[in-house]
């Protein structure tokens, strides 16, 4: 474990697995849901369903007959297409067909066309009223979803793509794909103390979780700007917290950085959050703090009570790429419930955009944890952009 170089009253930051190359010490829209369309397989089968039984029908002696199955065509109609005329027509066909063979097979009773009718068109009643309800339904949770992904817009505006010292680019997947809302946060603002980034994870799912995470977001977005100590903007978020409802007890693990304008560095305070992950060459190290901080609304747990982790600094060069995730990455399992190894994903990984490792990253989780992930995930990458060196530039 190297540890880097700091002022004396300064907390180290623990960098792992090793050092890196160049170290003193060794990179919003609103859900619609648009009418399903059915291919054309799926409209002719139903058709084909009727051909089916007609020829059985045909096959089998004359006072045999499969009529009374016609009634499953524009119930199969309805399934597959979801449309109320293909639903009518695969129904009319069905009836027609049906007095079809009642003709052919003469020898069966009257009351057996009748009871076949019959079926074919209650089924179709069903099936129609079932496509009305279903519409519904469908047009509710389309208004529903599309205020959830507003809220959550509102929540998580687009992070630019360039800031004063650093490139960037954000990812985000829900656990599920109907979830649009959920408690990851992240954020990158351009202040006069530098770049200030946030990445966070409110404990829990749902709209307290949103609201907690709009809470933290409202209040790093005022005090990024005014606060020079990037604890005291820590502190200000917890203490926001501590003023929600009694019973919510929510806290918030997040990593707070900030870029310095002029030297080679990055601030960080870790309030019991996934360490950030420097990139350098090739090489991969978890800026891990050394005495790890509790997440906000859990100060009181901290010594002393009240107030955030000490800030703690890391050389952070022009071309170095930081990483902020939140634990569903590194929390993804496989079928033999192996954990994500994404500093072994990304060593040796060829430097890119940053919007390109989030595209890696994200595929390489894929092909990890399979099409559903057991939680949300957010991604931030930072890429340190070339600077004027000031009188103190060197640590």
């Amino acid at each position: 474990m190297v540890w880097l170089r700091r002022p004396p009253a300064r907390r180290d930051i623990a960098v792992a697995p090793g050092s890196l190359p160049g170290d003193p010490a060794a990179d919003a829209i609103p859900v619609t849901v648009t009418p399903s369309h059915s291919t054309w397989p799926q409209r002719l089968l139903p058709y084909l369903l009727i051909a089916i039984i007609v020829m059985a029908d045909i096959a089998t002696p004359k006072d045999v007959t499969f009529s009374s199955t016609l009634s499953v065509a524009p119930a199969l109609s309805a399934l597959l297409t979801r449309s109320l005329w293909q639903t009518i027509a695969a129904a009319v066909t069905a009836t027609v067909v049906s007095a079809v063979l009642y003709g052919y097979s003469l020898h069966v009773a009257g009351e057996v066309e009748v009871a076949a009718c019959g079926a074919i068109v209650a089924v179709t009643v069903v099936s129609c009223v079932s496509l009305g309800l279903v519409g519904r339904q469908s047009r509710m949770l389309a208004n529903v979803r599309s205020v959830a992904e507003t809220a959550q817009h509102v929540v998580l505006r687009e992070v630019p793509p360039e800031l004063a010292q650093v490139r960037t680019a954000v990812a985000y997947r829900a656990a599920a794909a109907e979830a649009r809302i959920g408690g990851d946060l992240y954020e990158a603002l351009s202040t006069r103390f530098g770049d200030r980034l946030l990445i966070g994870d409110v404990r829990g799912k749902g709209l307290p979780a949103v609201e907690a995470a709009a809470d933290v977001l409202g209040v790093f977005r005022e005090a990024a700007y005014t606060e020079p100590d990037l604890s005291r903007v820590a502190d200000r978020m917890h203490a926001m917290l501590a003023r929600r409802p009694a019973g919510t007890e929510e806290f918030v693990t997040a990593v707070l950085l900030s870029v310095d304008p002029e030297r080679p560095t990055v601030e960080v305070v870790n309030c019991g959050h996934p360490p950030p992950l420097l990139m350098r060459d090739g090489h991969v190290a978890a800026l891990a703090p050394a005495e790890p901080g509790p997440p906000l609304g859990l100060f009181d747990l901290a010594s002393p009570p009240g107030s955030a982790s000490a800030p703690a600094w890391a050389r952070f060069a022009p071309g170095d790429t930081l990483l902020l995730y939140t634990d569903g990455t590194t929390e993804a399992r496989d079928r033999n419930g192996t954990f994500f190894d994404l500093p072994g994903f990304l060593t040796g990984r060829p430097a890119t955009s940053p919007a390109e490792l989030t595209r890696q990253i994200l595929t390489g989780l894929a092909a990890h944890a399979g099409a559903r992930l057991d939680d949300d995930v957010a991604l931030l990458v930072v890429r340190r952009k070339p600077y004027v060196p000031g009188p103190a530039a060197e640590l």
